[in-house]
Formats: structure tokens, C-alpha cells, sequence
């Protein structure tokens, strides 16, 4: 498993003992190696949605990008979808119109 995914026997070790928690790039390489979602990996369904910046967060990573991707799909920095998703101050309604597509597919998706 660690030599398919490009990963050392440790990383993966760490990971399967509860010792580390895997980044999303590791999290895409496993996925390859196992044929299964990224969203499923990483038991997204279980983050809370009570707010927006908590959907956006967890929209990101069922799509299994990282901020900085996520960031640049909508036209955005990074500082501000940080911001977003620690509820600090919200999307403007250009950005919200673009989530919205993100989050939905997050309803469905379960």
C-alpha cells in the first residue's frame, strides 16, 4: 500500500494507528490506490454544518481540495476562504452563487 501510493510505511502506519491525520494530497493517493472516494476517506460526512463557514469547510474537503485549490477555483485568496471557514466574515454574493454549487453537491451526495 505505501510503496503504490508513494507514501513511506511509516506515513501509512501513523495514519491507520490514529498517530497522524492525513493531508489531502496523501488522502488522493491513497484514494488512487484504493478506488475509493477522497469524501469517504476522510469520513467528511461526519463535519458539522451548523454554519456557513463549517459547509464551505466541509465542501472543500469532500471534494478533497485543499485551500489553496479551492481558493483559486473561486477567484478568491486563500486568507479569505481561511476567513470563511472560521466564520470571520462572509462570501460576497458572487462567491456564494459559486459555493452554492459546491455545497449542493454535498446534499446530494450523501
Amino acid at each position: 500500500m505505501a510503496k503504490a501510493a508513494g507514501l513511506s510505511d511509516a506515513a501509512i502506519s501513523d495514519i491507520e494507528n490514529n498517530k497522524s491525520k492525513p493531508t489531502i494530497t496523501t488522502l488522493r493517493r491513497i484514494s488512487r490506490v484504493l478506488g475509493e472516494t477522497i469524501s469517504y476517506l476522510g469520513c467528511f460526512e461526519l463535519l458539522p454544518e451548523n454554519t456557513l463557514g463549517q459547509k464551505i469547510k466541509k465542501a472543500r474537503l469532500y471534494h478533497g481540495l485543499t485551500k489553496e485549490e479551492f481558493a483559486k477555483l473561486l477567484s478568491v485568496d486563500t486568507k479569505s476562504l481561511r476567513n470563511w471557514e472560521r466564520d470571520i466574515c462572509r462570501p460576497l454574493n458572487k462567491h456564494l452563487r459559486v459555493l452554492h454549487r459546491y455545497i449542493q453537491i454535498l446534499k446530494s451526495g450523501y
